[in-house]
């Protein structure tokens, strides 16, 4: 009886000793899971970049992307991290290269689409006033990350212009016209927090179709780092969406194509904390 009842207890601290161990063992890997799913989501949200952002890690492109000037034309010559030629794109909005040109003092606003020549090389005449400009290739490799960057570009002797640099101040008249067509912005916040609804009411025309789209917004600081390049929500009416990463001005343009010519409406907002 007495060998019994002392298997019985031995069994008994076994039982209770495992069961212990199991349960430490399963909190420690429950703490675990939780902590690891945080942290994974937390990288997850700091990978969502918006498109101003792009330039601050172009250290994870493995596409660059110069601009050279000959006379009045335009090369885009695109290089993998390897220094090859790289022209395996994707058309985007129905070209391959969309390349963005941006006068210092943000009056001069030129949206180019270079044509192919050799392999990784794209050529583009433009007649640019004489200036310093900053220009934006906007390409999808087919497979390598890509970020887009300012390229400075001089046009003529830049010396004679002295400090071109633009400081803007927020419209306060949000219609514009041009041609006889008018083109009102309402914009539903103007915070760095949220997302910034762009909706756009055209008098004088329908929008009609241009690259893909019922309209492009291409939007920069007015320091010329940073740049966002937004195309409409779907449906019918031209509303956009677009993310700013940090307070200050912007100057943006909104590009409608009506009765067949393409025109670039500017506007300056004041993007707050």
């Amino acid at each position: 009886m007495k060998k019994w009842i002392g298997s019985a207890l031995v069994y008994l601290l076994i039982v209770i000793g495992g069961y212990t161990a199991y349960s430490y063992f399963v909190a420690e890997d429950s703490a675990y899971n939780e902590v690891g799913h945080g942290e994974h989501e937390s990288i997850e949200k700091g990978e969502d970049h918006s498109h101003g952002d792009a330039h601050d890690n172009e250290s994870d492109s493995e596409v660059t992307a110069d601009v050279e000037i000959s006379g009045e034309t335009l090369t885009v010559k695109l290089i993998d991290n390897q220094g090859n030629p790289m022209d395996d794109l994707e058309v985007n909005h129905e070209k391959l290269v969309h390349l963005i040109l941006i006068s210092e003092d943000l009056e001069i606003f030129r949206h180019l689409h270079p044509e192919k020549i050799d392999p990784g090389v794209f050529n583009v005449d433009a007649n640019l006033e004489e200036g310093m400009y900053q220009a934006f290739v906007d390409i999808k490799p087919s497979e390598l990350p890509y970020m887009i960057k300012p390229h400075p570009l001089m046009v003529g002797d830049h010396g004679t212009h002295g400090d071109a640099h633009a400081h803007l101040h927020p419209d306060t008249e949000w219609t514009k016209e041009q041609n006889g067509y008018s083109v009102t912005l309402e914009v539903d916040n103007f915070s760095v927090k949220d997302n910034v609804v762009l909706s756009f009411n055209i008098e004088g025309a329908e929008p009609e179709p241009y690259l893909g789209a019922l309209g492009h917004v291409v939007v920069v600081n007015e320091t010329l780092e940073e740049f966002i390049h937004v195309h409409p929500r779907a449906g019918e009416a031209p509303v956009f969406e677009a993310h700013f990463s940090k307070p200050g001005m912007y100057k943006l343009w909104a590009e409608f194509k009506l009765n067949g010519e393409v025109y670039a409406f500017p506007y300056v907002l004041e993007i707050t904390e």
